[in-house]
């Protein structure tokens, strides 16, 4: 038993009647099934994926995957009931399940539908019974293909209730060919599905069969009191298969027989489609089963899940591979070329210090010969020059010897050369005042000048 299920987005009905696969897909529009693409698949190919795959996509929009089952283990019951709230249904056939069921409750499976009743207080329950062994091994030929059914479905329970029926009326439904036919029998009085059978029809004695049955059901309709007279007769049948069973049934009870084609296979999967979009309190898909179905839903999750984040993870690893790579082969380069320029930056330190040096030779040697030229010309002709000498080439040392009584001469000299300029501008930054030290008779004078050499020095 299982609860009613939220109407989903989408819906499938696979059919297997035909030797092929026919998969049909519906979408669902305003509680109603729309066509959305039909498949025609054989039985050694696979489905197609994108049409039946249970993915993450099934948590945002769910699908309800339908299939027709074969009725050769299928057992109908019309049952009458008061009238009771849909939930409560499944609850009211329960208690009645051993005395409906033709085996053991425990190894069936069963479903259950109102059909429409004219009395409010009443209400008429086809109830569903099948062998949960072959329900069961129904599953797994389907799940070997490729298919995780949802909901099994009879389509010609779908052709019996398609069409609501007022009086009395005899409804057959033949489906299939040769020694595959199978009849189901409904019987409406007034306006009352009273009693639904399957049988199969052999190849042989097909009319005589069916005959057998319909007498046995209208002598036990009789004795229950709901029959009185043969109802007139409808057979939904392909009119190529129509003539034997048509003749046999105008015999039988006297009325008028008519003959419906059954639809085409899409409408009847339409027809599925909407009737399971309906809430409905049970299933034939065993408990068990459906358990199983999701617990392997979720595992397929998680294990997609898990190798998408593998995956992911191992493109994130190749990917910062790759960008290290390049960004080591970039650094490799950089420090080529960094190297490269360390040493043509040392080389060019070299090359500026000796060109410094040079520079300061040539400024020093200008520099000593403007010093001799101003010495020379400034010195006065009362005073001797004893020695003339640079110190580490800023500091000019002059010392000389004059009279005792030239001891103005030797400022005045001091005087001149600190006015001294090249170029418009002062040789001498700074021209200490001289020194003078009387020796007897003569005077010996010394003083310093610092040379201004700013251009000089300048690399």
């Amino acid at each position: 038993m299982s609860k009613p299920a939220p109407i989903p987005h989408a819906c499938n009905v696979l059919s297997l009647q035909k030797g092929d696969r026919h998969l049909y897909q519906f979408a669902v529009n305003k509680g109603s099934a729309v066509p959305a693409g039909q498949w025609e698949v054989a039985a050694d190919k696979a489905l197609p994926v994108h049409v039946v795959s249970r993915d993450w996509r099934l948590l945002l929009r769910s699908r309800l995957d339908i299939a027709w089952m074969p009725p050769e283990a299928v057992f109908l019951r019309a049952v009458q009931l008061p009238a009771c709230a849909p939930a409560e249904l499944a609850g009211m056939i329960e208690f009645q399940l051993e005395k409906l069921s033709p085996m053991p409750p425990a190894q069936v499976v069963w479903t259950v539908e109102s059909v429409p009743h004219p009395d409010a207080t009443q209400q008429t329950a086809l109830v569903t019974i099948a062998a949960r062994s072959a329900v069961e091994a129904f599953v797994e030929t389907l799940e070997q293909g490729g298919y995780m059914v949802d909901r099994i479905e009879l389509p010609m329970v779908r052709q019996l209730l398609s069409k609501p029926v007022r009086g009395d009326l005899l409804r057959i439904v033949i489906d299939g060919a040769g020694d595959q036919q199978v009849a189901l029998i409904g019987w409406w009085s007034s306006s009352v599905l009273r009693d639904v059978s399957l049988i199969r029809l052999p190849v042989q004695g097909a009319a005589e069969l069916l005959l057998a049955q319909l007498n046995g059901t209208a002598w036990a309709a009789e004795l229950d009191g709901w029959l009185t007279l043969l109802p007139s007769v409808t057979v939904v049948v392909p009119l190529s298969e129509a003539s034997p069973l048509v003749e046999a049934l105008r015999g039988w009870c006297s009325q008028p027989v008519s003959i419906e084609t059954p639809g085409a296979e899409p409408d009847l999967a339409q027809l599925t489609a909407n009737h399971a979009l309906q809430p409905s309190p049970a299933s034939l898909i065993p408990e068990e089963v459906r358990t199983r179905q999701r617990r392997q839903y979720v595992d397929s999750l998680w294990v997609k899940g898990l190798t998408a984040l593998a995956m992911t993870y191992l493109a994130g690893v190749f990917v910062y591979l790759a960008v290290l790579t390049f960004n080591k082969s970039s650094v490799d380069t950089l420090r080529g070329e960094t190297r490269s320029m360390a040493l043509q930056y040392t080389n060019t330190l070299q090359l500026k210090a000796r060109v410094r040096v040079l520079q300061e030779q040539v400024a020093l040697r200008f520099a000593a010969l403007d010093c001799w030229n101003a010495v020379v010309e400034k010195l006065p002709e009362s005073l001797t020059l004893v020695q003339m000498d640079f110190k580490n080439g800023r500091t000019l040392a002059i010392n000389g010897n004059a009279s005792e009584g030239d001891r103005a001469e030797v400022i005045r000299f001091n005087d001149l050369l600190r006015a001294v300029t090249s170029e418009g501008k002062p040789i001498f930054s700074e021209v200490k005042p001289a020194t003078m030290t009387p020796r007897g008779n003569t005077l010996s004078w010394s003083f310093e000048a610092e040379l201004r050499r700013e251009e000089a020095v300048t690399p």
